[in-house]
């Protein structure tokens, strides 16, 4: 059976792009697979946002490190038990998925990996330095999938 792909976010996906995978999911006749992605550098960006903001010092402890993945964590099987019940409701065959490593490598396994016919992103807001110097990660997912991507703004509303 093919499959749509839904990539939660980190910072929480809202109901509307949940909604959306589910719907296109139910209306195309696929399964949904909801993946949530615990990225590799997600703990140093933490760190490196607390230290410049004199939060905590240079070298933090291996506790915080996996206090901050153990929360996140968390987050991810909360985010995928909120697909869950949609799915159900909306009588959608379901596969949660939580992955640790590289945001567009993971995703791209996916897609690869279990026969994705359409992907659902959440682009994060982009701060404005970084427009001009970095593609987001939804970009870059677009550009190198073999499939149609869906990608909702997550600054803005749906």
């Amino acid at each position: 059976m093919k499959k749509a792909l839904l990539v939660l976010s980190t910072s929480g996906t809202p109901d509307k792009v949940i909604a959306y995978a589910v719907d296109r999911a139910k209306k195309d006749g696929l399964g949904l697979i909801a993946l949530y992605i615990l990225e590799t550098g997600l703990a140093t960006s933490v760190f490196d946002t607390f230290s410049d903001i004199g939060f905590i010092g240079d070298r933090p402890s291996e506790e915080l490190s996996e206090a901050i993945m153990k929360e996140y964590r968390q987050r991810g099987y909360e985010e995928l038990g909120r697909v869950q019940v949609k799915a159900m409701e909306e009588a959608v065959d379901y596969d949660p998925v939580m992955e640790q490593g590289d945001f567009v490598e993971k995703t791209l396994d996916v897609i690869r990996d279990r026969d994705v016919s359409v992907a659902v992103l959440v682009q994060r807001k982009k701060k404005d330095l970084f427009k001009y110097f970095k593609r987001s990660h939804a970009d870059e997912v677009r550009e190198k999938a073999a499939c149609e991507v869906v990608v909702f703004n997550e600054s803005s509303p749906l």
